[in-house]
């Protein structure tokens, strides 16, 4: 029989795919720095208003024949990290390829509505990812408990640049696409 072996390394996407596909709840799952994270907290109705604002508003402005708007698609980030966006744009991808089925490395504006249980993870570690990745211009974080978007641009070097008016706007210019944040906002009562 023999010693089983236990890995207690960092999980690969591959692994993890395994592991969530065996898991019977479909609650939102991530893979970050190699150890799966399960956000706790089912998303409120201003987030999901919030989420649905960006949603809408990107995919009535991009180019359709060039870029892709999703929400909690994964960003393959490397092997051992697979965050998930609350919205992302994408290269237009083919819905047959079994490479675009559950992510995208090539993922150029990733948007997260701040939540308590997920702030310092979306302000830190996940900025860290997003922010690595060769193809990404705009990381976008979203306050939901008052009107406060921090916009990190590769053209900025990613420096923090804080939004907190609803007349300012959101240049997204990589996908051609201005997002103010009266939109980002509209029936939330923030």
């Amino acid at each position: 029989m023999g010693v089983p072996v236990i890995n207690s390394g960092a999980m690969t996407v591959d692994e993890f795919y395994r592991y969530a596909d065996a898991r019977p709840e479909h609650r939102k799952l991530e893979l970050i720095r190699g150890k799966p994270a399960l956000d706790a907290a089912a998303a409120s109705l201003l987030h999901q208003r919030i989420v649905g604002n960006i949603y809408f508003a990107m995919r009535n402005r991009v180019d359709p024949a060039s870029w892709e708007v999703l929400t909690d698609y994964g960003v393959r980030v490397s092997e051992n990290n697979r965050p998930e966006p609350d919205v992302s744009v994408v290269p237009r991808l083919r819905c047959g390829s079994p490479a675009a089925q559950r992510d995208s490395g090539d993922t150029v504006v990733a948007f997260e509505v701040l939540s308590p249980s997920t702030e310092k993870l979306d302000l830190t570690t996940k900025r860290e990812a997003y922010t690595s990745l060769p193809s990404l211009t705009h990381y976008v974080v979203i306050a939901q408990d008052a009107v406060g978007v921090i916009v990190f641009a590769r053209d900025n070097r990613f420096r923090r640049h804080r939004l907190t008016s609803l007349e300012d706007v959101v240049e997204l210019r990589s996908v051609g696409v201005s997002l103010s944040l009266a939109e980002i906002y509209q029936d939330t009562g923030v």
